[in-house]
Protein backbone atom coordinates (compact mmCIF):
# COMPACT_ATOMS: atom_id res chain seq x y z
CA UNK A 1 0.00 0.00 0.00
CA UNK A 2 1.24 3.44 -0.87
CA UNK A 3 2.45 5.62 2.01
CA UNK A 4 1.00 8.98 2.97
CA UNK A 5 4.40 10.54 2.26
CA UNK A 6 4.14 9.39 -1.36
CA UNK A 7 0.77 11.17 -1.70
CA UNK A 8 2.44 14.38 -0.59
CA UNK A 9 5.19 13.78 -3.14
CA UNK A 10 2.65 13.38 -5.93
CA UNK A 11 1.00 16.70 -5.20
CA UNK A 12 4.13 18.70 -4.44
CA UNK A 13 4.88 21.54 -6.81
CA UNK A 14 7.68 20.58 -9.19
CA UNK A 15 8.98 22.62 -12.08
CA UNK A 16 8.85 20.93 -15.46
CA UNK A 17 12.63 21.02 -15.72
CA UNK A 18 13.04 19.37 -12.31
CA UNK A 19 10.88 16.46 -13.45
CA UNK A 20 12.39 16.13 -16.95
CA UNK A 21 16.00 16.07 -15.75
CA UNK A 22 15.48 14.17 -12.49
CA UNK A 23 16.88 10.75 -13.38
CA UNK A 24 18.35 8.37 -10.84
CA UNK A 25 19.52 5.51 -13.05
CA UNK A 26 21.86 5.05 -15.99
CA UNK A 27 19.06 4.10 -18.34
CA UNK A 28 15.57 5.17 -19.43
CA UNK A 29 13.75 3.49 -16.52
CA UNK A 30 13.84 6.69 -14.44
CA UNK A 31 12.78 9.05 -17.22
CA UNK A 32 9.46 10.81 -16.62
CA UNK A 33 6.89 10.55 -19.40
CA UNK A 34 4.29 13.32 -19.80
CA UNK A 35 0.69 12.18 -19.57
CA UNK A 36 -0.45 14.57 -22.27
CA UNK A 37 -4.04 14.28 -23.46
CA UNK A 38 -3.38 16.17 -26.73
CA UNK A 39 -0.29 14.06 -27.46
CA UNK A 40 -2.10 10.80 -26.82
CA UNK A 41 -5.03 12.00 -28.92
CA UNK A 42 -2.68 12.52 -31.86
CA UNK A 43 -1.31 9.00 -31.44
CA UNK A 44 -4.61 7.26 -30.62
CA UNK A 45 -7.46 9.31 -32.16
CA UNK A 46 -10.19 6.98 -30.85
CA UNK A 47 -11.12 8.30 -27.42
CA UNK A 48 -12.14 5.97 -24.59
CA UNK A 49 -15.14 7.70 -23.02
CA UNK A 50 -16.15 6.09 -19.75
CA UNK A 51 -17.96 6.55 -16.45
CA UNK A 52 -15.41 7.10 -13.68
CA UNK A 53 -15.53 8.24 -10.07
CA UNK A 54 -13.48 10.72 -8.06
CA UNK A 55 -13.30 10.97 -4.28
CA UNK A 56 -12.89 14.46 -2.88
CA UNK A 57 -14.06 17.05 -0.35
CA UNK A 58 -15.99 20.32 -0.70
CA UNK A 59 -13.08 22.37 -2.01
CA UNK A 60 -12.15 19.58 -4.41
CA UNK A 61 -15.72 19.43 -5.70
CA UNK A 62 -15.64 23.16 -6.39
CA UNK A 63 -12.38 22.67 -8.29
CA UNK A 64 -13.94 19.87 -10.36
CA UNK A 65 -16.74 22.16 -11.40
CA UNK A 66 -14.23 24.65 -12.77
CA UNK A 67 -12.47 22.14 -15.04
CA UNK A 68 -15.53 20.49 -16.58
CA UNK A 69 -15.05 20.09 -20.32
CA UNK A 70 -11.39 21.13 -20.18
CA UNK A 71 -8.03 19.56 -21.00
CA UNK A 72 -6.74 19.54 -17.43
CA UNK A 73 -6.36 15.97 -16.20
CA UNK A 74 -7.35 14.53 -12.82
CA UNK A 75 -7.06 11.17 -11.13
CA UNK A 76 -10.22 9.04 -10.97
CA UNK A 77 -11.14 5.39 -10.44
CA UNK A 78 -13.31 2.54 -11.65
CA UNK A 79 -12.81 0.56 -8.44
CA UNK A 80 -12.09 1.71 -4.89
CA UNK A 81 -12.66 0.22 -1.44
CA UNK A 82 -15.18 2.21 0.58
CA UNK A 83 -12.81 3.19 3.40
CA UNK A 84 -10.67 5.14 0.93
CA UNK A 85 -13.75 6.91 -0.39
CA UNK A 86 -14.27 8.09 3.17
CA UNK A 87 -10.73 9.30 3.82
CA UNK A 88 -9.70 10.36 0.32
CA UNK A 89 -6.35 9.75 -1.35
CA UNK A 90 -4.49 13.03 -1.86
CA UNK A 91 -7.25 15.31 -0.59
CA UNK A 92 -10.00 14.82 1.97
CA UNK A 93 -12.81 12.40 1.28
CA UNK A 94 -16.51 12.21 2.06
CA UNK A 95 -17.79 13.08 -1.43
CA UNK A 96 -17.67 10.95 -4.58
CA UNK A 97 -18.32 12.54 -7.95
CA UNK A 98 -19.65 10.32 -10.73
CA UNK A 99 -18.41 11.58 -14.09
CA UNK A 100 -18.15 10.84 -17.76
CA UNK A 101 -14.60 11.47 -18.95
CA UNK A 102 -11.98 10.76 -21.60
CA UNK A 103 -9.54 8.17 -20.29
CA UNK A 104 -5.91 9.17 -20.95
CA UNK A 105 -4.21 6.46 -18.89
CA UNK A 106 -5.86 3.42 -17.32
CA UNK A 107 -4.16 1.33 -14.64
CA UNK A 108 -5.19 -1.40 -12.22
CA UNK A 109 -3.12 0.25 -9.49
CA UNK A 110 -1.71 3.61 -8.46
CA UNK A 111 0.54 4.94 -11.25
CA UNK A 112 2.62 7.06 -8.83
CA UNK A 113 2.35 10.20 -10.94
CA UNK A 114 3.95 13.56 -10.20
CA UNK A 115 2.27 16.86 -10.99
CA UNK A 116 4.31 19.83 -12.20
CA UNK A 117 3.54 23.48 -11.48
CA UNK A 118 1.53 23.70 -14.70
CA UNK A 119 -0.79 20.89 -13.62
CA UNK A 120 0.72 18.38 -16.05
CA UNK A 121 1.08 14.80 -14.83
CA UNK A 122 4.21 12.71 -15.31
CA UNK A 123 4.79 9.00 -14.83
CA UNK A 124 8.17 7.31 -14.50
CA UNK A 125 8.97 4.79 -17.22
CA UNK A 126 9.55 2.12 -14.57
CA UNK A 127 5.79 2.05 -14.03
CA UNK A 128 5.30 1.17 -17.69
CA UNK A 129 7.93 -1.56 -17.33
CA UNK A 130 6.09 -3.07 -14.37
CA UNK A 131 2.72 -2.74 -16.10
CA UNK A 132 3.96 -4.26 -19.36
CA UNK A 133 1.81 -7.28 -20.20
CA UNK A 134 2.75 -7.51 -23.85
CA UNK A 135 6.16 -9.17 -23.70
CA UNK A 136 9.56 -8.15 -25.09
CA UNK A 137 8.21 -5.40 -27.37
CA UNK A 138 8.74 -2.87 -24.58
CA UNK A 139 12.49 -3.26 -24.93
CA UNK A 140 12.26 -1.19 -28.11
CA UNK A 141 10.68 1.68 -26.17
CA UNK A 142 13.56 1.67 -23.69
CA UNK A 143 16.16 1.50 -26.46
CA UNK A 144 14.54 4.35 -28.41
CA UNK A 145 14.40 6.57 -25.32
CA UNK A 146 18.05 5.88 -24.52
CA UNK A 147 18.91 6.89 -28.09
CA UNK A 148 16.80 10.05 -27.72
CA UNK A 149 18.63 11.17 -24.57
CA UNK A 150 22.03 10.58 -26.17
CA UNK A 151 21.04 12.66 -29.20
CA UNK A 152 19.69 15.51 -27.07
CA UNK A 153 22.82 15.62 -24.91
CA UNK A 154 25.09 15.83 -27.95
CA UNK A 155 22.82 18.36 -29.67
CA UNK A 156 22.39 20.80 -26.80
CA UNK A 157 25.62 20.62 -24.84
CA UNK A 158 28.96 22.10 -25.97
CA UNK A 159 31.68 19.82 -27.28
CA UNK A 160 33.38 19.83 -23.89
CA UNK A 161 31.76 19.78 -20.42
CA UNK A 162 33.26 20.38 -17.01
CA UNK A 163 32.80 17.62 -14.44
CA UNK A 164 34.35 17.98 -10.96
CA UNK A 165 36.63 20.71 -12.25
CA UNK A 166 37.93 18.76 -15.24
CA UNK A 167 37.04 19.05 -18.92
CA UNK A 168 35.72 16.05 -20.82
CA UNK A 169 34.41 15.48 -24.32
CA UNK A 170 30.62 15.42 -24.18
CA UNK A 171 30.31 12.42 -26.48
CA UNK A 172 32.68 10.39 -24.29
CA UNK A 173 30.51 10.75 -21.14
CA UNK A 174 27.51 8.68 -20.11
CA UNK A 175 24.39 10.41 -21.44
CA UNK A 176 22.35 10.06 -18.24
CA UNK A 177 25.03 11.62 -16.05
CA UNK A 178 25.00 14.61 -18.38
CA UNK A 179 21.21 14.65 -18.64
CA UNK A 180 20.71 14.75 -14.88
CA UNK A 181 23.08 17.70 -14.61
CA UNK A 182 21.82 19.41 -17.78
CA UNK A 183 20.78 22.66 -16.10
CA UNK A 184 24.21 23.14 -14.59
CA UNK A 185 25.97 22.37 -17.85
CA UNK A 186 23.75 24.95 -19.58
CA UNK A 187 24.55 27.42 -16.76
CA UNK A 188 20.86 27.88 -15.92
CA UNK A 189 20.12 29.47 -19.31
CA UNK A 190 16.30 29.33 -19.32
CA UNK A 191 15.98 29.69 -23.09
CA UNK A 192 18.37 26.83 -23.81
CA UNK A 193 16.75 24.65 -21.15
CA UNK A 194 13.31 25.29 -22.68
CA UNK A 195 14.61 24.19 -26.08
CA UNK A 196 15.91 20.93 -24.59
CA UNK A 197 12.55 20.29 -22.92
CA UNK A 198 10.69 20.99 -26.18
CA UNK A 199 12.91 18.54 -28.04
CA UNK A 200 12.34 16.02 -25.25
CA UNK A 201 8.55 16.37 -25.58
CA UNK A 202 8.74 15.98 -29.36
CA UNK A 203 11.13 13.05 -29.08
CA UNK A 204 9.02 11.21 -26.51
CA UNK A 205 5.96 11.60 -28.73
CA UNK A 206 7.85 10.11 -31.69
CA UNK A 207 9.01 7.17 -29.57
CA UNK A 208 5.50 6.47 -28.27
CA UNK A 209 4.02 6.79 -31.76
CA UNK A 210 6.64 4.43 -33.19
CA UNK A 211 5.77 1.92 -30.46
CA UNK A 212 2.06 2.75 -30.32
CA UNK A 213 0.87 -0.85 -30.13
CA UNK A 214 2.82 -1.88 -27.07
CA UNK A 215 2.33 1.50 -25.35
CA UNK A 216 -1.38 1.56 -26.20
CA UNK A 217 -1.85 -1.85 -24.60
CA UNK A 218 -0.20 -0.61 -21.41
CA UNK A 219 -1.99 2.75 -21.31
CA UNK A 220 -5.48 1.57 -22.24
CA UNK A 221 -5.61 -2.20 -21.80
CA UNK A 222 -7.21 -2.07 -18.35
CA UNK A 223 -10.02 0.24 -19.51
CA UNK A 224 -10.67 -2.00 -22.50
CA UNK A 225 -10.81 -5.09 -20.28
CA UNK A 226 -12.82 -6.05 -17.21
CA UNK A 227 -11.88 -2.96 -15.19
CA UNK A 228 -11.41 -5.09 -12.07
CA UNK A 229 -8.51 -4.93 -9.62
CA UNK A 230 -7.40 -6.76 -6.49
CA UNK A 231 -5.84 -3.55 -5.20
CA UNK A 232 -7.50 -1.08 -2.83
CA UNK A 233 -8.15 1.17 -5.82
CA UNK A 234 -7.23 1.54 -9.46
CA UNK A 235 -6.21 4.80 -11.12
CA UNK A 236 -7.57 6.43 -14.25
CA UNK A 237 -6.05 9.67 -15.53
CA UNK A 238 -8.89 11.50 -17.26
CA UNK A 239 -9.86 14.86 -18.71
CA UNK A 240 -12.83 16.47 -20.49
CA UNK A 241 -14.95 15.54 -17.50
CA UNK A 242 -18.71 15.95 -17.14
CA UNK A 243 -20.10 15.50 -13.64
CA UNK A 244 -23.30 13.44 -13.71
CA UNK A 245 -24.03 12.88 -10.01
CA UNK A 246 -22.64 13.53 -6.53
CA UNK A 247 -22.67 10.85 -3.83
CA UNK A 248 -22.49 11.20 -0.04
CA UNK A 249 -23.43 8.89 2.82
CA UNK A 250 -24.97 9.15 6.25
CA UNK A 251 -22.44 9.57 9.05
CA UNK A 252 -21.91 11.14 12.46
CA UNK A 253 -18.55 12.59 11.44
CA UNK A 254 -18.31 16.37 11.30
CA UNK A 255 -15.95 16.32 8.29
CA UNK A 256 -18.29 14.47 5.92
CA UNK A 257 -20.82 16.59 4.09
CA UNK A 258 -24.47 16.11 3.23
CA UNK A 259 -26.61 17.63 0.46
CA UNK A 260 -27.35 20.83 2.39
CA UNK A 261 -23.66 21.60 2.95
CA UNK A 262 -22.86 20.89 -0.69
CA UNK A 263 -25.65 23.13 -1.96
CA UNK A 264 -24.59 25.85 0.46
CA UNK A 265 -20.94 25.90 -0.56
CA UNK A 266 -20.98 24.90 -4.23
CA UNK A 267 -22.49 27.36 -6.70
CA UNK A 268 -24.65 26.15 -9.60
CA UNK A 269 -25.06 22.74 -7.99
CA UNK A 270 -28.67 22.34 -9.13
CA UNK A 271 -27.66 20.44 -12.26
CA UNK A 272 -26.02 17.71 -10.17
CA UNK A 273 -28.33 15.14 -8.53
CA UNK A 274 -27.08 14.34 -5.02
CA UNK A 275 -27.51 10.76 -3.81
CA UNK A 276 -27.34 9.97 -0.08
CA UNK A 277 -26.32 6.43 0.86
CA UNK A 278 -26.85 4.69 4.18
CA UNK A 279 -23.19 3.64 4.23
CA UNK A 280 -20.10 4.03 2.08
CA UNK A 281 -19.98 0.27 1.41
CA UNK A 282 -23.32 0.63 -0.42
CA UNK A 283 -21.71 3.25 -2.64
CA UNK A 284 -18.76 0.94 -3.31
CA UNK A 285 -21.19 -1.73 -4.54
CA UNK A 286 -22.96 0.84 -6.72
CA UNK A 287 -19.73 2.01 -8.38
CA UNK A 288 -18.80 -1.56 -9.25
CA UNK A 289 -22.25 -2.18 -10.70
CA UNK A 290 -22.11 0.97 -12.86
CA UNK A 291 -18.68 0.05 -14.24
CA UNK A 292 -19.69 -3.56 -14.90
CA UNK A 293 -22.89 -2.57 -16.68
CA UNK A 294 -21.08 -0.10 -18.94
CA UNK A 295 -18.84 -2.81 -20.39
CA UNK A 296 -21.44 -5.58 -20.33
CA UNK A 297 -19.87 -7.51 -17.47
CA UNK A 298 -21.96 -9.32 -14.86
CA UNK A 299 -21.07 -9.00 -11.18
CA UNK A 300 -21.39 -12.31 -9.36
Amino acid sequence: MRSFKSYLTEFAQYSTSDIVFDTHSDNSSSLSIPMSGPMFKRIWPDTIRATVFHTTDLSGLEALKKIEGGKKSISAFFSMMSRYMETGIATGGGIVAEMEADVIVSAKDDIMSKVDNRGRRWVELSWFQNANITGPGFNKVEKDLNTLIKKLVIKHLPKYVTIHGREFQTKSQHEYELWTDMKRHLKGDGKKISLVIKDYFDGVEKVIKKNSKVMGNILHGYAKGKRMTDNAWDEQIVNNIEIKKVHVWKTNRDDVWGPDEIKQHITDVKKWPIKVWDASIDLEIYTRQVVAKEIGRTIK
